[in-house]
């Protein structure tokens, strides 16, 4: 990690930032979210409103997106730990504590770097309500993806 810990908080901010004149191919009208902070300890918060759409058929936040939200707060603060190298989830372990009920408008997301290895980033993140109750945990792993081989050993 060579960026200072206010160079990662900027680029958290810049990718954060859904403003269609910044990110019309980028999806700014499917998926609303909002930058709460990257704290001192390194723990990135976003904020994600939900959209009736990404309900299931009980009203609840459909566990997929959940996932998404996940993969999507742990994938670009991994990303930017390692200076905005080039990473790719290899797995996400979710563990779904609660249902996001219907009358809920967003759901906090907190991530945090827990290793950075020569190849693996290891991240939790956390999801709760507007009333801090804990609804999912996860931990993932990225890899760094390297350039392909020039010479590869066709087998």
């Amino acid at each position: 990690m060579n960026w200072s810990h206010e160079e990662r908080r900027q680029k958290l901010m810049e990718m954060t930032d859904r403003s269609p004149e910044l990110n019309a191919s980028a999806g700014s009208d499917i998926f609303r979210m909002e930058f709460v902070d990257y704290t001192d300890d390194n723990e990135y918060i976003v904020k994600y409103y939900i959209k009736p759409w990404q309900r299931n058929p009980f009203g609840n936040l459909q566990g997929g997106m959940l996932c998404y939200y996940i993969d999507a707060v742990a994938g670009t603060l991994s990303w930017v730990s390692v200076d905005c190298a080039p990473v790719g989830t290899v797995d996400i372990n979710v563990t779904f504590i609660r249902g996001v009920p219907e009358q809920t408008e967003y759901i906090i997301v907190k991530s945090k770097v827990i290793s950075i290895g020569r190849r693996v980033v290891v991240a939790t993140a956390d999801v709760y309500d507007p009333d801090g109750w804990l609804m999912a945990t996860a931990i993932t792993n990225t890899t760094r993806l390297l350039p392909p081989d020039p010479n590869p050993t066709i087998v």
